[in-house]
Protein backbone atom coordinates (compact mmCIF):
# COMPACT_ATOMS: atom_id res chain seq x y z
CA UNK A 1 0.00 0.00 0.00
CA UNK A 2 3.02 2.35 0.94
CA UNK A 3 5.00 1.65 -2.67
CA UNK A 4 1.66 2.21 -4.55
CA UNK A 5 0.99 5.65 -2.59
CA UNK A 6 4.54 6.21 -3.09
CA UNK A 7 4.34 5.65 -6.94
CA UNK A 8 1.28 7.50 -7.27
CA UNK A 9 2.99 10.64 -5.77
CA UNK A 10 6.33 10.48 -8.08
CA UNK A 11 4.01 10.03 -11.27
CA UNK A 12 1.83 13.20 -10.79
CA UNK A 13 4.55 15.30 -8.12
CA UNK A 14 4.02 17.79 -11.51
CA UNK A 15 0.60 18.81 -10.87
CA UNK A 16 2.25 19.61 -7.43
CA UNK A 17 5.68 21.31 -7.61
CA UNK A 18 4.52 23.30 -10.61
CA UNK A 19 2.08 25.49 -9.28
CA UNK A 20 4.11 25.67 -5.81
CA UNK A 21 6.90 27.20 -7.48
CA UNK A 22 5.45 29.63 -10.24
CA UNK A 23 2.92 30.69 -8.03
CA UNK A 24 5.11 31.61 -5.06
CA UNK A 25 6.90 33.99 -7.65
CA UNK A 26 5.23 37.35 -8.24
CA UNK A 27 3.50 36.94 -11.36
CA UNK A 28 5.16 40.42 -13.55
CA UNK A 29 8.93 37.98 -12.95
CA UNK A 30 7.14 35.44 -15.22
CA UNK A 31 5.52 38.08 -17.26
CA UNK A 32 2.28 36.67 -16.99
CA UNK A 33 2.94 33.31 -18.39
CA UNK A 34 2.76 31.32 -15.28
CA UNK A 35 -0.29 29.87 -15.54
CA UNK A 36 0.81 28.60 -19.12
CA UNK A 37 4.64 27.41 -17.56
CA UNK A 38 2.54 25.52 -15.13
CA UNK A 39 0.45 23.33 -17.82
CA UNK A 40 3.63 23.16 -20.11
CA UNK A 41 5.49 21.30 -16.76
CA UNK A 42 2.47 19.16 -15.83
CA UNK A 43 1.93 17.93 -19.30
CA UNK A 44 5.31 17.26 -20.20
CA UNK A 45 6.16 15.62 -17.18
CA UNK A 46 3.01 13.45 -16.76
CA UNK A 47 3.16 12.58 -20.16
CA UNK A 48 6.75 10.93 -20.16
CA UNK A 49 5.72 9.41 -16.83
CA UNK A 50 2.54 7.48 -18.68
CA UNK A 51 4.49 6.69 -21.65
CA UNK A 52 7.54 5.14 -19.50
CA UNK A 53 10.01 7.86 -21.02
CA UNK A 54 13.19 9.31 -19.00
CA UNK A 55 13.82 12.32 -21.30
CA UNK A 56 10.28 14.15 -21.50
CA UNK A 57 10.40 13.65 -17.22
CA UNK A 58 14.00 15.27 -17.04
CA UNK A 59 13.52 17.86 -19.04
CA UNK A 60 10.23 18.91 -17.04
CA UNK A 61 12.24 18.99 -14.15
CA UNK A 62 15.28 20.89 -15.68
CA UNK A 63 12.48 23.20 -16.46
CA UNK A 64 10.92 23.30 -12.37
CA UNK A 65 14.77 24.13 -11.71
CA UNK A 66 15.09 26.97 -14.42
CA UNK A 67 12.25 28.43 -13.14
CA UNK A 68 13.56 28.22 -9.74
CA UNK A 69 16.09 30.16 -10.36
CA UNK A 70 14.79 32.45 -13.05
CA UNK A 71 12.27 33.25 -10.20
CA UNK A 72 14.89 33.88 -7.71
CA UNK A 73 17.20 35.88 -9.77
CA UNK A 74 13.68 38.15 -11.08
CA UNK A 75 12.52 38.65 -8.04
CA UNK A 76 15.85 40.34 -6.54
CA UNK A 77 16.25 42.03 -9.74
CA UNK A 78 12.71 43.12 -9.50
CA UNK A 79 13.18 43.98 -5.66
CA UNK A 80 9.58 42.07 -5.07
CA UNK A 81 9.32 40.36 -1.83
CA UNK A 82 10.73 37.15 -2.38
CA UNK A 83 9.85 33.42 -0.54
CA UNK A 84 11.74 32.36 2.51
CA UNK A 85 15.12 31.17 1.68
CA UNK A 86 14.31 27.93 3.47
CA UNK A 87 11.16 27.64 1.43
CA UNK A 88 13.77 28.14 -2.05
CA UNK A 89 16.31 24.98 -0.62
CA UNK A 90 12.87 22.78 0.41
CA UNK A 91 12.09 23.61 -3.48
CA UNK A 92 15.21 22.89 -4.50
CA UNK A 93 15.91 19.28 -3.21
CA UNK A 94 12.30 18.92 -3.64
CA UNK A 95 12.63 19.00 -7.01
CA UNK A 96 16.15 16.61 -7.25
CA UNK A 97 14.42 14.08 -5.02
CA UNK A 98 11.61 13.54 -7.74
CA UNK A 99 13.77 14.16 -10.54
CA UNK A 100 15.43 10.73 -9.45
CA UNK A 101 12.70 9.48 -8.58
CA UNK A 102 11.03 9.66 -11.51
CA UNK A 103 13.89 7.47 -13.33
CA UNK A 104 13.59 5.03 -10.82
CA UNK A 105 9.63 4.76 -10.91
CA UNK A 106 10.42 4.51 -15.08
CA UNK A 107 12.73 1.76 -14.89
CA UNK A 108 10.64 0.08 -12.30
CA UNK A 109 7.47 0.52 -14.40
CA UNK A 110 9.64 -1.01 -17.82
CA UNK A 111 11.27 -3.74 -15.98
CA UNK A 112 7.52 -4.91 -14.67
CA UNK A 113 6.00 -4.84 -17.77
CA UNK A 114 8.70 -7.33 -19.25
CA UNK A 115 7.53 -9.60 -16.41
CA UNK A 116 3.87 -9.18 -16.99
CA UNK A 117 2.17 -11.87 -17.48
CA UNK A 118 5.01 -15.00 -16.05
CA UNK A 119 4.23 -16.83 -13.45
CA UNK A 120 7.26 -19.13 -13.29
CA UNK A 121 9.54 -19.12 -10.34
CA UNK A 122 12.38 -17.06 -11.44
CA UNK A 123 9.80 -14.44 -12.84
CA UNK A 124 8.19 -14.45 -9.76
CA UNK A 125 11.58 -14.38 -7.58
CA UNK A 126 12.33 -11.38 -10.07
CA UNK A 127 9.50 -9.19 -9.09
CA UNK A 128 9.91 -10.19 -5.94
CA UNK A 129 14.01 -8.35 -5.80
CA UNK A 130 12.18 -5.67 -8.69
CA UNK A 131 10.02 -4.69 -5.65
CA UNK A 132 13.09 -4.75 -2.94
CA UNK A 133 14.87 -2.92 -5.50
CA UNK A 134 12.75 0.20 -5.83
CA UNK A 135 11.78 0.23 -2.04
CA UNK A 136 15.47 0.85 -1.00
CA UNK A 137 16.21 2.94 -3.88
CA UNK A 138 13.54 5.64 -3.15
CA UNK A 139 14.19 5.39 0.55
CA UNK A 140 18.03 5.71 -0.05
CA UNK A 141 17.36 8.94 -1.82
CA UNK A 142 14.76 10.94 0.50
CA UNK A 143 17.86 10.09 3.11
CA UNK A 144 20.22 11.60 0.71
CA UNK A 145 17.65 14.37 -0.13
CA UNK A 146 17.04 14.97 3.53
CA UNK A 147 20.65 14.94 4.70
CA UNK A 148 21.31 17.73 2.08
CA UNK A 149 18.52 19.77 3.26
CA UNK A 150 19.90 19.92 6.89
CA UNK A 151 23.12 20.61 5.83
CA UNK A 152 21.76 23.82 3.77
CA UNK A 153 19.54 24.77 6.40
CA UNK A 154 21.88 24.47 9.02
CA UNK A 155 25.04 26.32 6.55
CA UNK A 156 21.39 28.93 6.41
CA UNK A 157 21.76 29.18 9.98
CA UNK A 158 25.47 30.04 10.43
CA UNK A 159 25.25 32.43 7.78
CA UNK A 160 22.54 34.34 9.80
CA UNK A 161 24.62 33.88 12.86
CA UNK A 162 27.61 35.52 11.17
CA UNK A 163 26.09 38.31 9.28
CA UNK A 164 26.97 37.26 5.83
CA UNK A 165 24.34 38.28 3.59
CA UNK A 166 22.48 35.88 1.62
CA UNK A 167 19.81 37.96 -0.58
CA UNK A 168 22.16 38.41 -3.38
CA UNK A 169 22.37 37.26 -6.68
CA UNK A 170 25.61 35.26 -5.69
CA UNK A 171 23.90 32.83 -3.33
CA UNK A 172 21.63 32.10 -6.30
CA UNK A 173 24.65 31.22 -8.11
CA UNK A 174 25.79 28.85 -5.48
CA UNK A 175 22.03 26.96 -5.12
CA UNK A 176 22.52 25.94 -8.59
CA UNK A 177 25.91 24.80 -8.51
CA UNK A 178 24.61 22.72 -5.34
CA UNK A 179 21.96 21.66 -7.63
CA UNK A 180 24.74 20.34 -10.29
CA UNK A 181 26.84 18.81 -7.88
CA UNK A 182 23.74 16.82 -6.10
CA UNK A 183 22.70 15.46 -9.81
CA UNK A 184 26.48 14.55 -10.99
CA UNK A 185 26.34 12.54 -7.40
CA UNK A 186 23.15 11.09 -8.01
CA UNK A 187 23.47 10.04 -11.75
CA UNK A 188 26.91 8.25 -10.89
CA UNK A 189 25.26 6.28 -8.30
CA UNK A 190 23.06 5.00 -10.28
CA UNK A 191 21.81 1.60 -9.55
CA UNK A 192 19.51 -0.59 -12.25
CA UNK A 193 17.34 -2.97 -11.27
CA UNK A 194 18.75 -7.20 -11.78
CA UNK A 195 16.09 -9.15 -13.64
CA UNK A 196 17.99 -8.78 -17.04
CA UNK A 197 18.51 -12.42 -16.78
CA UNK A 198 15.21 -13.71 -16.07
CA UNK A 199 14.11 -11.40 -19.38
CA UNK A 200 16.64 -13.44 -21.17
CA UNK A 201 15.95 -16.66 -20.01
Amino acid sequence: MGTRVAFLLVRFHYMILAPWIVLGVPSQVFLELGTLFILFIIALGLSGMLAKQQVPTTLASVGLLVLLVTGKVGTDLARAQSPDTAVLLLEFVTVIFFMEASRVVISYDKEAGELAGRTDELSQAAKGRLVIWVRGQLSRQARLIAGALGLSLVLLVLGGLTSVSINQLSFSAVLVLLVVGALLFLITQRREPETRSVRLA
